[in-house]
């Protein structure tokens, strides 16, 4: 397979999940004013991806016994390293469904996925995988003026919403871990296949649920339409989208591929206010649009970018 099509199919995997998620945020705005629990939603998600992810794990071993990197053959870096993403991962829907529960599906949504690209190319810069220049700094820029008109209340900063500063402060912590997973599958171990390091991930994502909502209690979803939306979480927007986008992100650049998955939250946004009533304001598109130019520039890779051995 040569380099074009390889990074066709790499930016295809990240487009594909972007999508799932997208609509992933309806579901769960449903499923939670449906009095599921976002932590509870969180471990459902996780628990009911794993099974898919372990078979497609083990059916690519059965064919390719070469290709298992089995878990005693990992160094505890490795291992941590591996156990660390899915811990990411587990925060990260966590708070993005905290936020939804607190401001509906569009606006966590595209701050979670928008803001995670200013994160990415950061870190990015200052670990030394991608070089600074003034494409970079003008990304940032334009994408920070979007986060200004993106998160501003309509009313102004004076009385703000009850749960608005909340949800903001759970989407931004959504963000921060979304973005920590952007780059730990980035820096996965190459010799660990993407849906080894998929399911090794899910599992420890669900472990940590499942002792937070032990300790907090867990509500289950309730008539087929809850559990047909929770199976979709699990399998659509977990299972498949984490795969997918596991597979691509190791292909690209950090903040190239989490820039693909700016899809997204224009996907969340449009349902929103298709089927939900949850337009945003313009001003808020205005930002929205500042902040994926930013971001778009920002992730045009620089000459120089290190990929990770």
């Amino acid at each position: 397979m040569n380099a074009r099509t390889t990074a066709a199919l790499a930016w295809g995997g990240v487009l594909l999940a972007g999508v799932l998620w997208g609509g992933g945020a309806l579901v769960a705005q449903f499923l939670i004013d449906g009095g599921i629990a976002p932590h509870s939603l969180s471990l459902a998600r996780f628990a009911l991806g794993m099974p898919l992810l372990w078979w497609l794990h083990w059916q690519a071993t059965r064919r390719s016994p070469v290709a298992d990197a089995g878990w005693r053959h990992l160094t505890r870096r490795e291992q941590g390293h591996v156990v660390g993403t899915g811990a990411a991962m587990a925060l990260n829907v966590s708070c993005w469904f905290a936020g939804i529960a607190h401001l509906g599906a569009a606006l966590p949504t595209v701050i979670s996925i928008c803001c995670a690209p200013l994160i990415v190319a950061c870190v990015s810069v200052l670990r030394g995988y991608e070089p600074f220049g003034a494409r970079l700094l003008g990304g940032l820029v334009l994408a920070l003026a979007g986060v200004l008109l993106l998160v501003m209340p309509a009313a102004g900063w004076g009385a703000l919403p009850t749960g608005y500063g909340a949800g903001l402060a759970w989407s931004f912590g959504s963000a921060v871990c979304y973005a920590l997973v952007v780059l730990g599958n980035a820096r996965m171990p190459a010799r660990v296949p993407a849906v080894t390091a998929s399911a090794w991930g899910m599992s420890a994502a669900a472990l940590c649920m499942l002792g937070v909502a032990v300790a907090n209690g867990i509500t289950w979803p309730e008539g087929t339409a809850q559990w047909t939306g929770a199976a979709y979480t699990g399998v659509a927007t977990t299972s498949v989208a984490y795969l997918a986008f596991a597979w691509g992100a190791r292909r690209l650049p950090p903040t190239a591929a989490v820039v693909g998955t700016l899809i997204e939250p224009l996907v969340a946004a449009w349902l929103a206010a298709l089927w939900l009533a949850q337009p945003m304001a313009p001003r808020q598109w205005l930002g929205a649009a500042l902040l994926a130019g930013g971001d778009a520039a920002a992730g045009a890779a620089e000459p120089g970018y290190r990929v990770a051995p």
